[in-house]
């Protein structure tokens, strides 16, 4: 029994073994070129991280945006989770920035790897198909299009749990015990990505709903398992969800724009571009998953239901990427109200890429049982790991060609405070915080308040389109009918200006107001109103102006953050012991 037991560690010692060589191999060419091509959400992210990283340094949690998004005091890290970014906040302390990046990028393909691999596992119990699976998973084009070529963090976290969530709800309808993995799957997606945690849980519905209508006598079963999720769910995500109950909810906040599906293409195109493998698009599903979208069928055929179900959803999630589903014509209907959210269905190659993976791995585990020959076995099966290798880096092409061409792309110290920041912008170590002197390209004004906007259907933040963000971006403080540009003091979660007038009136500081802003003036907690752009306004004495805007959360906050430790911790010590139990 013991010795069992000590095979299988051994085992999948040397498959994380495995893992942390190919994740190695995978992110060791960029750390020595230490360049970013940053486009995309990049700017975004990065000035997420640099935000959290300048305020886990003085001890300090993150509420507010006060060194970074142009001081506006912009409520991101409220209704954006940012718990997950922490382990990149940690080697941003050890390594250089451009470094910390790739070690952390290199640190989340090798989590994804295993957590595939183990969910795999549960699902097959086949180490050959696990151990595929998880570096097919891996390398997936739109995961690495995510990860390194958009830097679209937020989803690219979310990935790394999809099949952590699948195999839980896989294991809840069919009444295996680890039913919980499901909702530790999902919170942790949520941890990630609020949109990535809305699709999954649309899917978890929709699945559940289809299965207790094919199999009535499993509805029991079903709604109890999924009920306690729900309460796992509900205990692990109060964190997460108090700020929207006590900040978002009826305050008017602009959210990022779902009125109407973006970026769609044909089902030609979508394959015509898979057929390069490149991860530069984020329409390629790459050249693997295609065969597999093709083929499978053949392969699905002679086995269980719950493969050819898995081959089914890869094929219905990869049309419903393109316009073979009338996405469009769900505008302003309830139907595109639900589905709304989503904004661009090339999401969903999230879960193409997670379907079509699990039959591929199904595959080539086939081809490489049906070798008798142990040692010929194992030489096919390393070169089928080198071959993704390769595969991995061919996808990677457009953005090497990128790194080495567009030196002159090098971005250069702005001292235009509402500039938006290039795109493909080349940084080095050099110029990395040269990133936040701009303003982002996409992202800057989601969580405004919508009386911010002059023109909320467009999101430039030009002095034509929406002068009021403008303002709000130049650091303009209104006195009166006056604008004043002037330099604020940022501290955590704080951000202060020096403002003087010659008389009593009314002064519109830059920083945008919250339900649960707090204002000081002259060292005295003050009331204030809000301005008609959005942010804090006072009434100014006459001489120096001393105003300090802060944020001031909830009690319940905290109370969501002890409840959600504690049953964290409860989770470990509980799978421990059941683990004990299992072993005698």
């Amino acid at each position: 029994m013991l010795d069992s037991r000590w095979k299988k560690i051994k085992i999948n010692i040397s498959i994380v073994l495995l893992f942390g060589i190919v994740t190695t191999l995978m992110t060791v060419t960029f750390i020595k070129l230490g360049t970013i091509v940053l486009n995309s959400d990049g700017s975004f992210h990065f000035s997420r991280l640099e935000e959290l990283y300048d305020n886990f340094r003085s001890g300090n949690m993150t509420f507010i945006a006060s060194h970074t998004f142009n001081n506006t005091g912009v409520g991101t890290f409220l209704f954006y989770p940012s718990i997950l970014l922490y382990p990149w906040v940690i080697l941003r302390l050890v390594f250089s920035p451009v470094t910390a990046f790739y070690v952390w990028y290199g640190l989340m393909l090798f989590i994804t790897m295993c957590i595939a691999y183990y969910s795999m596992w549960l699902f097959d119990k086949d180490r050959i198909r696990a151990v595929l699976f998880g570096i097919l998973y891996a390398v997936f084009p739109y995961h690495v299009h995510l990860g390194v070529v958009h830097t679209v963090v937020g989803e690219f976290l979310a990935y790394t749990f999809i099949p952590l969530f699948f195999v839980g709800l896989y294991y809840c309808l069919t009444n295996i015990e680890k039913w919980y993995l499901l909702g530790i799957g999902w919170v942790l997606i949520l941890y990630s990505h609020i949109i990535s945690a809305y699709i999954t849980i649309l899917c978890a519905v929709i699945i559940s709903a289809i299965y207790m209508f094919i199999d009535p006598s499993s509805i029991k079963k079903v709604v109890i398992n999924l009920s306690k999720n729900i309460v796992l769910v509900i205990l692990l995500s109060s964190f997460i969800l108090v700020p929207f109950i006590t900040d978002f909810i009826n305050a008017g906040i602009n959210s990022p724009n779902s009125s109407a599906f973006g970026f769609l293409d044909t089902l030609q195109n979508i394959f015509g571009i898979s057929l390069t493998n490149t991860a530069d698009s984020n329409k390629s599903i790459g050249i693997l998953a295609l065969f597999t979208t093709m083929t499978g069928w053949y392969f699905v055929r002679g086995n269980e239901a719950k493969e050819k179900v898995v081959y089914g959803l890869g094929v219905f999630f990869l049309l419903c990427t393109s316009t073979v589903v009338p996405w469009q014509l769900f505008n302003n209907t309830v139907v595109g109200k639900i589905l709304g959210v989503i904004q661009f269905p090339y999401r969903l190659n999230t879960y193409v890429g997670f379907f079509l993976m699990v039959t591929f791995s199904l595959i080539v585990s086939k081809f490489i049982h049906s070798i008798a020959n142990k040692k010929t076995k194992m030489l096919v099966g390393t070169g089928i790991i080198v071959f993704f290798i390769i595969s991995y880096y061919g996808s990677l092409t457009g953005l090497l060609v990128k790194v080495h061409t567009l030196q002159g792309n090098l971005l250069r110290n702005n001292v235009e405070t509402a500039k938006v920041i290039p795109n493909d912008a080349i940084i080095r170590n050099s110029n990395y915080n040269n990133i936040f002197d701009y303003s982002i390209l996409y992202g800057e004004t989601d969580y405004y308040p919508k009386m911010a906007f002059d023109n909320l259907e467009d999101r430039n933040v030009s002095v034509e389109i929406n002068p009021k963000i403008n303002s709000i971006l130049l650091h303009k403080v209104i006195m009166g009918n006056k604008g004043k540009i002037e330099t604020p003091k940022a501290t955590a979660n704080r951000i202060e200006y020096s403002v003087k007038v010659n008389k009593k009136e009314k002064i519109d500081v830059p920083v945008l107001a919250y339900k649960r802003t707090k204002v000081m003036l002259n060292g005295r907690n003050v009331n204030y109103t809000v301005s008609p752009r959005g942010t804090v306004m006072v009434d100014g004495n006459k001489g120096n102006n001393k105003i300090s805007v802060t944020y001031q959360p909830s009690k319940l906050l905290y109370v969501g953050i002890i409840v959600a430790t504690i049953t964290w911790l409860g989770l470990f010590v509980g799978l421990i012991f059941s683990g004990r139990k299992s072993v005698n």
